[in-house]
């Protein structure tokens, strides 16, 4: 049975802009299976495969199903031996590393340039509950986020951190990409499919790098459908 993975749409349901989502749509594709996705709405939770649960990414994979990003990698490694997203234990705890790095870095440089962007591109019930659930959980609206003058210093900031391992080696994993990439990845995906405007200065190495994961699986991600 193919698995079949519930991903988030916007409006339109081509654009698919989850950072979560493509996590595991890259580990998916990295362990060389064939999947389908279904796009949902934020909203539209009865039609999850678990409304009480009430997020995505889910994986239905031959009818055991699999709720979070994080849980969905940790399956696809039990259960898929080969093509492994991390080979080795050093491998593993880089991955932890930039996981943690994403937290505390990366997303609080990202999140204020590109809520809007996604608020912008939801349909009017979904709009609403996005701008509501973000804004209580951040303490400030949408506009007042994107309007903050340093937020293209941080992500700058966070970029140049990035570019340091990427000047040396072609992935974040070394010489092929692996699970560190893709939990990077992820969220400069959400921000392309949204938008192609950049108010901040990306290193060359991270634009080169960039360049070669949209070109992964034979351009998988440069293919997905952007806003832009």
């Amino acid at each position: 049975m193919t698995p079949t993975l519930y991903d988030l749409r916007t409006r339109d349901p081509d654009i698919r802009p989850s950072p979560y989502c493509w996590l595991a749509k890259f580990a998916l594709l990295h362990k060389g299976l064939d999947f389908e996705t279904v796009p949902l709405r934020f909203t539209e939770k009865k039609n999850y495969p678990d409304p009480d649960y009430g997020k995505l990414p889910m994986l239905d994979d031959d009818g055991e199903l699999v709720r979070d990003s994080a849980t969905i990698v940790a399956h696809l490694e039990r259960k898929y031996r080969t093509r492994p997203l991390t080979a080795t234990a050093g491998e593993a705890a880089a991955a932890e590393f930039y996981r943690a790095w994403l937290g505390a870095v990366l997303f609080p440089a990202l999140v204020p340039l590109t809520l809007i962007k996604v608020h912008d591109l939801l349909d009017e019930e979904d709009a609403d509950y996005f701008r509501t659930t973000r804004e209580k959980r951040l303490g400030k609206r949408l506009e007042d986020l994107a309007g903050d003058p340093a937020a293209p210093a941080r992500m700058e900031a966070a970029l140049a951190t990035l570019a340091a391992p990427l000047e040396k080696h072609r992935f974040l994993g070394g010489d092929s990409a692996n699970l560190c990439d893709y939990i990077v990845f992820g969220p400069l995906m959400w921000r392309r499919t949204v938008t192609h405007e950049a108010p901040y200065k990306t290193p060359s190495a991270v634009e080169a790098w960039s360049g070669r994961m949209l070109d992964l699986f034979d351009g998988y991600g440069r293919k997905a459908k952007s806003a832009a």
